[in-house]
């Protein structure tokens, strides 16, 4: 019996000591797991490193609504939509229709009557640009002005577009500038239409919008309004590429505009100071690009004959 026993705890032994050394890794190992989770533990200069980098990413707001998160919105979506924080049940289609309009100011739009009222105000849009930031705060500093018609199931506005000059002197250039936006709910879509005001003939543009996409029917409890908006960044690629971008060029090249910064695009001035540095050999080849270029190239050679190489 005794050597039974002794066998017993010779087995019972070293189990016991095996349970031991488990349960001491376990213990180590969730030790080690708090370690891991206690922020007092991180180096300090580790922690400090995070801390500025989190501030870095959020210390100024996007510019346009192509780059907003739910975090981080452009002051002028801020801006607008504080003015409807007593309108919370406003259609979808109609929340959908102001972002629309915010669109629009990016592109170089401004409505027809805000227009009339701050036309002294607006900074002049080159033709080969459409954002201009100081015109898209300044325009958002007011509720958008549009009807609401067929039972609050379509909204209209007029719309005009800003360029270098702020009034062109034919009543042909000015109704050129100016195009009628309208909004259409059609079940879960909105249809959304930019054309020219008559008697002009050109194209207008379209596009279809799923409201839903980019609208949140429910309205969270103590968040802003904007946190119903989602896919800002493909809704202002899909309009820009298909509504109003193909408009505005459209419209410039109706008024002979160029549409990008060019050789072509500079003021007269300008040419004799670049083209001075040339020699006849190189304004030669200028002089063939086109008869614009030519002219300039010949006065450039004209006057180095009256007066010298300057």
């Amino acid at each position: 019996m005794s050597e039974v026993k002794s066998e017993i705890e010779d087995i019972a032994g070293p189990s016991t000591s095996g349970e031991q050394q488990q349960q001491q890794q376990n213990e180590q190992q969730v030790v080690a797991t708090k370690d891991k989770k206690n922020p007092d533990l991180v180096p300090k200069k580790h922690r400090q490193r995070l801390t500025e980098e989190k501030k870095s990413s959020f210390e100024a707001n996007p510019l346009i609504l192509e780059h907003a998160n739910l975090e981080s919105v452009p002051e002028h979506l801020e801006k607008l939509m504080k003015q409807y924080e007593e309108n919370r049940k406003m259609p979808a289609a109609e929340w959908l229709t102001l972002l629309i309009y915010l669109l629009a100011l990016e592109c170089g739009f401004v409505e027809e009557e805000i227009y009339a009222q701050k036309r002294h105000l607006l900074q002049p849009v080159p033709s080969f640009s459409s954002f201009h930031a100081l015109n898209v705060r300044l325009l958002s500093e007011q509720p958008a002005k549009y009807e609401v018609l067929f039972n609050d199931t379509a909204y209209s506005m007029r719309l005009r577009t800003l360029l270098d000059k702020h009034a062109p002197g034919e009543t042909s250039l000015v109704a050129a500038l100016q195009t009628r936006l309208m909004a259409i709910t059609l079940g879960d879509q909105l249809m959304v239409t930019l054309s020219p005001v008559p008697p002009s003939k050109q194209p207008g543009y379209s596009i279809s919008l799923s409201i839903g996409r980019y609208v949140l029917s429910i309205q969270a409890k103590n968040k802003p309004v904007y946190h119903r908006f989602r896919k800002l960044n493909e809704l202002s690629f899909e309009l820009k590429q298909n509504v109003f971008q193909p408009m505005r060029s459209q419209q410039l090249m109706q008024m002979e505009h160029k549409l990008q910064p060019s050789l072509l695009g500079l003021p007269d001035e300008l040419y004799h100071e670049i083209f001075r540095h040339l020699n006849k050999s190189q304004l030669n080849v200028v002089a063939k690009v086109n008869r614009q270029l030519k002219f300039y190239s010949k006065e450039v050679e004209r006057k180095r004959l009256q007066g010298g190489r300057g």
